[in-house]
């Protein structure tokens, strides 16, 4: 599992971040891949006619944490907490390209250029604005303040986890996120993120970020990504190391992705998706794990 810092501080957890990694074969992955397809087709086949499910984090967490709450999934509404991310992401993006002196400017400066994108769109002069940008644009300045403090909040945390001096190339912040469909139906995906990723050597490394605290599937949580990053992108996208941050807890956990890492997560997926799979044909919408 690596370290837990108590206090992590931003150089320690960069050397975490960028020791030298483990290597891992293709051969490994390939028939990781064969035997996780043969056992998700089977469990494809249980959906509901026509649906198509996307294993993410979040699932993937709330089908091991409360899979009492499978069966009636939230429904999805922008909110000052949902939106944090994007907008601290987007922050922490500019302070790492020099763009912002620091995360309050750099998330004035996200939100205000979301704002000018949303009217853009309105008047048919731009083809997109973030998905947040409308919705903030709708608020008032209470509202406004709020979407501000969670972002500034957010984002300063990762600004301030990591020394962005050290890496010998400048990182990615977000990007494009990693999606696998299950290939014999499609009516199955993974979907994987991560806040920041980085090389070393020949191999990708990734810091992803978690609320709460760490609990004991914080392995497999850190593992998760980099399953979906190896099964999306074939075996020189699987990272070799995965550092997780919980910042409200000043945790960190740092995975050394090797094969018993990434079968044990493979074993998790499947038992989320049989979860939610349970709750999509029960009648009263709860997966009979949660009974």
């Amino acid at each position: 599992m690596g370290v837990a810092l108590t206090l992590p501080r931003a150089g320690a957890v960069t050397d975490e971040l960028l020791a030298p990694v483990l290597d891992i074969s293709g051969e490994t992955l390939s028939a990781l891949r064969g035997d996780l397809v043969e056992a998700l087709r089977s469990l494809a086949s249980d959906l509901p006619g026509g649906e198509r499910f996307v294993l993410d984090a979040y699932r993937f967490s709330t089908a091991r944490r409360h899979p009492e709450r499978c069966g009636t999934p939230e429904p999805f509404a922008p909110s000052p907490a949902r939106c944090r991310r994007a907008v601290g992401l987007a922050a922490v993006d500019r302070c790492l390209r020099r763009r912002a002196r620091g995360p309050v400017e750099a998330v004035g400066q996200v939100l205000e250029t979301g704002v000018d994108d949303a009217a853009l769109v309105e008047r048919g002069e731009a083809p997109r604005a973030p998905w947040w940008a409308k919705w903030y644009a709708s608020l008032g300045p209470g509202g406004r303040a709020v979407v501000a403090a969670e972002a500034v909040t957010w984002c300063t945390q990762l600004w301030t986890a990591l020394a962005w001096d050290r890496f010998p190339v400048r990182p990615q912040v977000g990007g494009r996120d990693d999606w696998w469909d299950e290939p014999s139906t499609g009516a199955l995906t993974l979907h994987g993120r991560a806040e920041v990723r980085a090389r070393v050597g020949q191999r990708p490394v990734l810091v992803v970020v978690h609320s709460s605290v760490p609990d004991a599937a914080a392995t497999t949580a850190l593992a998760f990504p980099a399953l979906v990053a190896g099964l999306a992108g074939g075996p020189r996208a699987i990272p070799g190391r995965v550092v997780g941050l919980w910042p409200t807890s000043g945790q960190v956990r740092v995975l050394e992705v090797e094969e018993g890492a990434l079968r044990r997560c493979a074993d998790d997926v499947l038992s989320a998706v049989g979860t939610w799979v349970d709750a999509a044909q029960s009648p009263d919408g709860v997966s009979r794990s949660a009974k």
